[in-house]
């Protein structure tokens, strides 16, 4: 077993400014014998039209809790992009992710009805054109988020679009999705400002340095316009509420049922009183070893993804109307120019899916719009490529 390749993501050097993820020297390229993991969700568009987008998000999260816990202890680079996820992985553990996603197909089609789409590639099938560039943000202790740049999971997409070789398919081999670690209480998040945006931002150049000096001049024009982090985060502290309602928790309680055999309504009702608890310990400010639930809400925002880099710059922000306005006459002055494409989504709200790995402790939250979000989004900018002519399937 090649432990250097194995240990690839833990060994990456941490970058602690997102600023810095523009710089091309803090990436590092994917190892020879790694594959490429893609899942998604079909007919996605389908389903958000019939007020499906929290199951849709739930699902998408409910696959990167599989894969993770299918490759521990060994750190992976991924990615969540709301109707579905992109891994890496090593090849040594190939059986147990091939597993994991067929887990996840039965989960799709039993508890949700929906029919997820899985496919591996190995790295050295995408090389030939394109390179998988990663580097880690540590944005908290929690929160180690993968960024992509070099065109590889562009590339990794359109060839397993091209080519159903790649697919995962149901068979009588092992099928086993360990979801622990999975949540999705939240409420909708208000906007803190007046509507909450999902936007997605395609280069058009194919040189990487040239990308990343887009995107770094997309940041620093989206804070002109908007103002800095705290302005642009989605989430508010004062939004943050758990629910109790069957249509928030319902999700969560399908996933339950499917893997640890249940009752629906014994799961139902142990994620109510799990709430309630939290609620409590929230309100009161309790510290229980080391948890300090006092905080609880405040780690929630800073374990957020809202903004992240996969061959596409993505982000969930909130936005005052006027300026949003102005900000899209400059979005399509540059998409006219032919610097890149661009889709987005507006809502009035942001929502959460979750992955607990110790409660109270350790957590991470991945953002999107609500009704919509990415998926919409990435509907929006597939829809201009067309027209465009450009060859690009990838979002």
């Amino acid at each position: 077993m090649n432990h250097a390749s194995l240990n690839f993501y833990k060994d990456l050097p941490l970058v602690n400014d997102f600023k810095a993820i523009f710089k091309p020297d803090c990436y590092q390229e994917l190892p020879q014998d790694w594959w490429i993991v893609i899942t998604d969700i079909k007919a996605s568009t389908a389903a958000i039209e019939q007020g499906r987008y929290r199951d849709i998000n739930s699902l998408g999260g409910c696959t990167v809790a599989a894969i993770l816990n299918a490759v521990k202890p060994t750190a992976i680079p991924y990615i969540f992009g709301g109707d579905g996820a992109t891994f890496c992985i090593p090849s040594q553990l190939i059986e147990q992710v091939s597993s994991a996603l067929r887990g996840c197909i039965k989960l799709a089609s039993d508890s949700f009805n929906l029919e997820l789409r899985a496919a591996l590639i190995p790295y050295q099938t995408i090389q030939p054109k394109a390179k998988v560039l990663v580097a880690c943000y540590a944005k908290s202790d929690s929160l180690h988020q993968a960024i992509f740049v070099g065109g590889g999971l562009n590339e990794a997409e359109k060839q397993i679009k091209s080519d159903a070789k790649w697919h995962v398919q149901l068979t009588d081999d092992k099928a086993e999705a360990d979801l622990t670690g999975f949540e999705c209480r939240w409420n909708r998040i208000a906007s803190p400002q007046e509507v909450t945006v999902s936007l997605i931002v395609q280069a058009i150049n194919p040189d990487i340095d040239q990308q990343l000096a887009l995107y770094q001049q997309l940041m620093q024009k989206m804070q002109t316009y908007f103002g800095e982090d705290e302005q642009l985060q989605p989430l508010s502290v004062d939004g943050l509420e758990l629910m109790y309602g069957k249509q928030y928790l319902t999700a969560e309680a399908d996933a339950r049922t499917f893997t640890k055999k249940n009752s629906y309504f014994f799961n139902l009702w142990d994620i109510r009183i799990q709430n309630f608890i939290g609620k409590v310990l929230m309100k009161l400010k309790l510290k229980l070893g080391k948890a300090n639930w006092g905080r609880y809400k405040e780690d929630t925002l800073l374990n957020s993804d809202y903004r992240k880099l996969d061959d596409a710059f993505r982000i969930v922000f909130a936005a005052k109307k006027s300026v949003l306005a102005e900000f899209e006459t400059w979005l399509a002055s540059q998409e006219a120019a032919g610097a890149f494409s661009y889709g987005l989504h507006i809502s009035d709200a942001a929502q959460l899916t979750c992955l607990i790995s110790q409660l109270g402790v350790k957590h991470i939250h991945f953002v999107d719009g609500c009704d919509g979000g990415y998926a919409l989004a990435a509907k929006s900018l597939k829809q201009k490529q067309k027209q465009s002519g450009e060859n690009n399937e990838s979002i």
